[in-house]
């Protein structure tokens, strides 16, 4: 993982951190459902060993220019990621788990159709796949689908020479 994306890591993990209460909490969650035209961000946190939802929870990052917020993070983090290994694709789905002591884990999700509350549509996913192209082996099932609806084209390794 590269000095730049473990700075955005960072980054999108101060930004829970600081947008929580300063006490009694344990861990704050974040979780992320991406394709480039749409982004779903929840964000929560336990106090009291109760769940307080993203309904009374909003990151802090108002205050930031649009470049510096959480979503938008999210959005260079999938870019950056896909940079490192494009063949794998871009992830879909993000969780980010911080403790108390500032400590956090994040896992990642490629294969799996993202569960968005909102269904964007087919072609919506054939416009990520096109921003983020994979080759076949990569590419699961369901996004199968929809590259062979829409007429697509993996992308293959370039040969060793």
């Amino acid at each position: 993982m590269t000095d730049e994306i473990q700075d955005l890591l960072q980054h999108i993990g101060q930004l829970a951190f600081s947008s929580v209460p300063k006490e009694d909490w344990t861990t704050i969650t974040l979780a992320v459902r991406a394709i480039t035209s749409y982004v779903e961000l929840d964000a929560s946190y336990v106090h009291d060993e109760k769940q307080i939802s993203s309904l009374t929870f909003f990151m802090n990052d108002r205050h930031l220019e649009y470049d510096e917020r959480t979503a938008h993070s999210f959005e260079k983090l999938r870019q950056l990621m896909y940079d490192e290994a494009p063949f794998r694709g871009a992830w879909y789905t993000a969780v980010m788990t911080i403790t108390q002591d500032g400590k956090f884990d994040t896992e990642f999700e490629y294969q799996e159709k993202p569960k968005f509350d909102h269904m964007p549509v087919p072609e919506a996913f054939a416009q990520d796949f096109e921003h983020f192209p994979r080759n076949e082996e990569s590419t699961p099932d369901w996004l199968k689908e929809i590259v062979q609806q829409f007429g697509l084209t993996y992308h293959e390794p370039e040969p060793l020479a």
